[in-house]
């Protein structure tokens, strides 16, 4: 038993280093501009679909105009920050080349395709209703951006890894949805709050550092978008099926002091910047995106390691609960092989052949088989 739990321990270890690693790889490239094409064709796929809307749209770079109004597309609101933590994950997780390919074939253009259709909605609100446009922005901007990765994710591991995680996709999409959306409403309200009193601690961290300033807030401002990665991490946490009640207090106690400890950095840094302080805009910027982006999501996978990190073809028996791999054996052992003929326990049996053959006809499809296999050979005989 300890020899399995060291295993386990040594997967986990290692998915989170490669997970690092891959996002701070993917960042430094973005950070370089070798993605900043992404902004512009991403422009242009949005304003063909406000032509589809019948509105004439005008596209200059990264800048979409449609009837007299307009939105620039920035990194944030490109597919970019989508693709490092869903690439990072999929690639840092431990199954087969075949399946990681699978999972970044179909789900990269999957996800740009909703996060375009996002971009539609939050151009066509500022175009209807411009009052609610900084309200609705700021919650697609982020939280959606979020729990689109999440889903992406989950999505990937039932289908493709075939780990049968209790945070079922669709369920933990509905519950995140309810609870992000009362919590953003209240928290339209406390934002202002929470930034003054996180300004005030940067300003004393600020005296401590030697700078004698005042800082407050930008009265221009409505929404402070940064402060809403707060309302993301617990609506996820809230979401979570496979979490109980005290595990979910632990990571609200740990994560919210930990994203308020960083944002304190950005606004530190921010100041700095002014200052023209070297690498002070890099610093502000990556604390940014780590509170934003990042920590919300290595945070929950953290929490939720025991679901996410199951041994593939883990399944539930219908018949007791009991949690166990090859169903089929499973069910003839402890149950008899009259139970294998019970509707529940083929309705089972049947979505895992299934996902079996959805499985084998995409690495098929994707011709990934015989592929895999000659780079399997020549590691065997280099090693040789």
């Amino acid at each position: 038993m300890r020899a399995g739990n060291l295993v386990e321990g040594h997967r986990i270890i290692k998915f989170g280093i490669l997970f690092i690693l891959f996002c701070g790889v993917f960042y430094w490239i973005t950070s370089l501009g070798y993605f900043a094409f992404v902004d512009n064709y991403t422009a242009t796929m949005l304003g063909f679909l406000l032509q589809l809307f019948g509105l004439q749209s005008t596209v200059q770079g990264n800048l979409v105009t449609a009837n007299g109004f307009s939105v620039r597309i920035v990194s944030e609101c490109s597919p970019i920050f989508i693709f490092i933590l869903f690439s990072s994950f999929i690639l840092a997780y431990p199954t087969d080349l075949e399946k990681k390919a699978i999972g970044l074939f179909f789900g990269i253009p999957s996800l740009f395709t909703v996060n375009v259709l996002r971009l539609l909605i939050v151009f066509l609100t500022g175009l209807r209703y411009p009052e609610y446009f900084e309200h609705v922005h700021t919650y697609f901007w982020q939280t959606f951006i979020i729990i689109l990765i999440f889903v992406a994710c989950l999505l990937w591991l039932r289908l493709v890894v075939m780990v049968n995680i209790r945070n079922t996709p669709m369920t933990f999409f509905i519950r995140f949805l309810a609870i992000s959306s009362v919590f953003f409403l209240l928290w339209l309200y406390l934002d202002k709050i929470y930034t003054v009193i996180s300004l005030h601690i940067a300003e004393l961290l600020l005296h401590w550092m030697g700078y004698h300033i005042h800082l407050i807030p930008d009265p221009n401002t409505r929404v402070y978008s940064s402060t809403f990665n707060l309302i993301t991490f617990t609506s996820l946490v809230l979401a979570t099926q496979s979490m109980g009640r005290n595990e979910k207090i632990k990571a609200l106690i740990i994560g919210l002091p930990l994203m308020i400890i960083i944002e304190v950095i950005r606004v530190v840094y921010q100041f700095l910047a002014h200052l023209q302080e070297p690498h002070a805009f890099e610093i502000m910027f990556a604390a940014q995106h780590i509170n934003q982006y990042f920590l919300p999501f290595a945070l929950w996978v953290a929490f939720t390691y025991k679901d996410v990190f199951k041994r593939a073809g883990t399944q539930i028996c219908p018949i007791c609960g009991e949690e166990v791999i090859g169903i089929k054996e499973h069910v003839r052992k402890k149950h008899g092989k009259k139970a294998l003929k019970k509707k529940e326990v083929k309705a089972v049996l049947e979505m895992e052949a299934q996902k079996t053959d959805f499985i084998s006809m995409m690495v098929e499809k994707l011709r990934l088989g015989k592929v895999m296999e000659w780079i399997r050979n020549r590691l065997k005989t280099k090693e040789k």
